[in-house]
């Protein structure tokens, strides 16, 4: 049996039906985070009699009854005439019956017509009706056609098409957004009251070529590729996926990033040519070749600016760890990462200081500490998820590091000469993907 709050109940038993599951449910309260142990105890009480009931029934051999009557299909290819008087007025209508179905994210889509999709599935010698993943949390089919579809309502190009087929391949592998302990993955990000949507990272030669901006404004709008290869991604999760606002995606407040939220690193930038100590782009560091071209995914809330004021070079590396030390920020486990997005000038810096990425690693991951005290007030239940060393540490003094190791911070470089850099907090692993180029890839590209 589950145990769900009320906010959650028709999501579980949704999801239950999808996997063909006997479920039973207790409901409980809402919330449960952030209420205090007389709180919690109350909620307890008025659920306790129900749950022992249900655990000790015995005999009847009858199946739970879960309350679900309409059986939930994968979403398949749809085809459907819409006439208007003119081509504003049909236009209007498509975009007012696809909001309907909630197949859009918000704003207008470009109508997935035959003629618009066979043109998008020029980007991709893979057939169309290949199975590239089933997306959580409704197991929908990501065809190599579904994808396409998906892209065209975005408004991508066909050649960005083997990004967004990487990217979701990437954000439906059992390992993203997961570690060691917990299976959060795809599911998690979809459906969890957190502010939590994917960040592509983009690497390799196809960045150049497809524009996928990188330096000024590369968060910012204006840009084709970074805005609609996100976004396109996006709409596969809602769509594929089937997460809704308010239905099964919980998330409390969410935030901007979900629309779209894409980025290259700058590889042209004088750290990576350098003589002396030639800095490595992130999929060099994930150990792909430097001439692969790789989209990194990460479960990522949204970015948080640090910034100098006088300082140029290591120094700057205090105000990352003092920005991520705090109880707002620090992960509940420690298998969580984090990427530090340093600007032009800020990676200049401290290269120059003679630091390489892995210094930078390090140096964060050593200085990144709290008192356990501190540490254990943020989440106090989650013992669970934290290395089991943790149980044993009874003084509330003892400083403890709130990341496993230097191999949870990444590190990109992206931006203009400016004082601003960022960093980013993902839920669990990051993971990278190899993005497969057609065979006519150069014909696409001219």
């Amino acid at each position: 049996m589950a145990i769900i709050t009320d906010r959650f109940a028709e999501g579980a038993k949704w999801v239950a039906k999808i996997e063909g599951l006997d479920l039973s449910i207790t409901v409980i309260p809402y919330p449960v985070a952030g209420q205090s142990q007389e709180q919690l105890a109350k909620k307890a009480s008025t659920c306790i009699n129900d749950i022992i009931q249900k655990l000790t029934k015995t005999g009847e051999g009858k199946k739970t009854e879960i309350g679900i009557t309409k059986i939930v299909t994968k979403p398949e290819p749809l085809s459907f005439r819409i006439r208007g008087k003119s081509n504003t007025e049909a236009l209007k209508a498509v975009n007012s019956r696809f909001y309907e179905e909630k197949w859009t994210d918000g704003f207008p889509i470009v109508p997935p017509t035959e003629e618009a999709v066979q043109l998008m599935l020029r980007g991709t010698d893979r057939d169309p009706d290949e199975l590239v993943a089933e997306v959580a949390p409704a197991k929908g089919k990501a065809t190599i056609r579904n994808i396409a579809i998906n892209s065209v309502m975005a408004g991508a190009q066909p050649n960005y098409l083997p990004v967004i087929i990487a990217a979701v391949e990437a954000i439906t592998d059992p390992m993203f957004a997961s570690d060691p302990i917990s299976s959060w993955g795809l599911a998690g990000v979809q459906s969890t009251t957190a502010p939590v949507s994917p960040l592509l990272i983009v690497n390799g030669p196809i960045s150049k070529e497809l524009g996928i901006a990188s330096r000024r404004g590369c968060f910012s709008r204006g840009h084709q590729a970074n805005a609609t290869i996100g976004r396109a991604v996006r709409l596969i999760m809602t769509n594929a996926g089937m997460s809704h606002v308010e239905v099964n995606d919980m998330k409390c407040q969410g935030g901007s990033h979900e629309f779209t939220f894409c980025v290259a690193e700058n590889e042209d930038h004088p750290v990576f040519q350098s003589q002396q100590n030639p800095w490595k782009p992130l999929h060099v560091q994930r150990g792909y070749p430097q001439t692969s071209n790789v989209v990194t995914v990460m479960a990522s809330l949204p970015p948080v600016n640090f910034e100098d004021t006088k300082d140029c070079g290591p120094e700057i590396l205090n105000c990352v760890v003092d920005t991520i030390s705090t109880r707002g920020q620090e992960p509940f486990t420690m298998y969580w990462e984090y990427v530090i997005i340093l600007n032009s000038n800020h990676a200049q810096c401290i290269a120059d200081a003679g630091w390489s990425k892995e210094d930078i690693r390090e140096f964060v991951y050593a200085n990144a500490v709290m008192p356990w005290g501190k540490y254990k007030q943020q989440y106090p239940g989650l013992m669970a998820v934290q290395p089991s060393w943790i149980k044993h540490t009874l003084d509330d003094s003892t400083t403890v590091h709130i990341f496993g190791g230097p191999e949870n911070i990444n590190v990109i470089v992206a931006g203009s000469d400016c004082m601003y850099s960022q960093i980013a907090r993902g839920n669990f692993n990051t993971l990278s993907k190899e993005i497969r180029l057609p065979k006519h890839w150069r014909e696409l590209v001219k």
